[in-house]
């Protein structure tokens, strides 16, 4: 297969075989080809190609025409920057001018260019290749196989490496992606029977809620696999879906592996679960001073505008073990990284979008563990002198600059800052127990 990501050779190869189904309707891979030279022509007709080694800036909705126009990147090998959808006009300018000062080009097999890992200041730009989403793609297939009439499930967003990886792989094994609509638990079980899905991958705090909304949820016979990821499931959310006979297969990963490294072995699907999974079949992963290390043809070569990682084993920063068994728990995921219902939320950028504000001194942001959401975003505020803000001011202000899952739930305005020994920040959820936490609605 001389070009696996090319929606033109899969038209070819498979003309009538189904790549996207979205909202009750079947676009088969020569449809597809023909939406993606229109997509290629307005384009290249609105002057909108970028200069080589430079991204085409894409913001990720999941929609046909988004997925259209990432099939015509993937065919013309222009790199997509992907924008989350969720992203508010100030977190999107704050991101956009971090990369203006970047004078080296992308490297040329450059697929995508995805912000992640904020825990040192602002989001990362880490550099997806082609050669990463093919080693990907190849592992995921050597564990989960491909069957006739797979559909794979998209749910989460395509600009985060679950959600891209999802797409390449479908293309890459001309199989058929399915869009749903934004997660609920009403729309995720709807689409399951509706578009046929066999395979799907979401949170566990997605799960909680099916389970929620429906307590004696049972999957559809069809679906062969549930990939749980994003953040460490809960031993009773696991218990749970083993009582319910789910075909639950945990993974572990990040965008700087291009998602999972690690993952249950297929046959193990129906056992009950514990922990993240095995190395899959193309990675090697040590513990070293207890925290993760991966050895893979999916590591990220670097982040643009940055030095090359020049060392073959790429330090996660997350805390783990395996056991005797060989399968990798992990403890911590990076550690002052909030997980918050599935997503990545870094307290620098939190603070810093925060402290924007006039009324604003200084911000900590502290996750706070919880059984449903992973965690719950909380800020501790010192106020500027001479300013008297209220909890309302500070949840205005956070609606109009921060995305949904990254504003604070609960609040408290405070005389300082907690420290450390070490008079750093004091991120331990702990200290939240100080301090009278004011719970925060955004709703209205």
């Amino acid at each position: 297969m001389s070009e696996p990501f090319s929606i033109f050779e899969a038209a070819a190869e498979a003309p009538q075989a189904v790549g996207l189904r979205c909202q009750g309707r079947d676009y088969s891979f020569s449809q597809l080809a023909v939406l993606t030279q229109n997509a290629i022509n307005r384009m290249e007709s609105a002057g909108a190609l970028p200069a080589t080694g430079l991204p085409y800036i894409l913001e990720g909705t999941n929609t046909v025409e988004t997925l259209v126009d990432l099939y015509a990147l993937l065919a013309l090998r222009i790199p997509a920057l992907m924008l989350h959808p969720k992203l508010t006009a100030t977190e999107r300018r704050v991101l956009l001018e971090s990369l203006q000062n970047i004078r080296e080009p992308l490297p040329e097999n450059t697929a995508a260019v995805l912000f992640t890992s904020g825990t040192t200041g602002l989001p990362k730009p880490a550099i997806i290749t082609r050669d990463m989403l093919l080693a990907s793609a190849t592992a995921s297939a050597q564990n989960l196989g491909w069957e006739e009439g797979d559909c794979w499930q998209l749910c989460m967003s395509v600009t985060r490496i679950g959600g891209l990886s999802i797409l390449t792989r479908c293309l890459m094994a001309r199989k058929t992606l399915a869009i749903s609509p934004l997660f609920s638990p009403e729309s995720f079980v709807k689409a399951l029977d509706e578009d046929r899905v066999t395979i799907t991958s979401i949170v566990p705090t997605m799960l909680a809620k099916v389970f929620e909304t429906y307590p004696d949820w049972r999957c559809p016979p069809r679906l062969r696999v549930l990939l749980l990821g994003g953040s460490s499931a809960g031993d009773k959310l696991l218990a749970r879906a083993y009582r319910a006979h789910l075909p639950i297969i945990t993974t572990y990963g990040m965008t700087e592996t291009c998602s999972h490294i690690v993952m249950t072995p297929y046959e193990e699907r129906f056992e009950r679960q514990s922990g993240s999974g095995k190395v899959v079949s193309n990675a090697r992963v040590r513990i070293r001073n207890g925290q993760i290390e991966v050895c893979s043809a999916m590591n990220t070569p670097g982040y643009w505008g940055r030095p090359r990682l020049l060392d073959p084993w790429f330090e996660t920063g997350d805390l783990g073990e395996f056991d005797s068994d060989g399968v990798l728990h992990v403890y911590a995921r990076r550690q002052d990284l909030i997980l918050s219902a599935g997503e990545n939320v870094y307290p620098l950028e939190v603070e810093n979008l925060l402290t924007r504000s006039p009324f604003i001194k200084e911000a900590l942001v502290i996750g706070e563990p919880d059984e449903t959401w992973g965690a719950i975003v909380c800020a501790l505020i010192v106020a500027e002198a001479g300013t008297h803000p209220s909890i309302e001011d500070i949840r205005r202000f956070c609606k109009e600059n921060l995305s949904a899952y990254k504003c604070p739930r609960k609040i408290a305005i405070v005389q300082s800052l907690p420290v450390n020994a070490a008079d750093k920040p004091d991120r331990r959820p702990q200290v939240l127990e100080r301090f009278d936490l004011q719970t925060v609605h955004y709703k209205h």
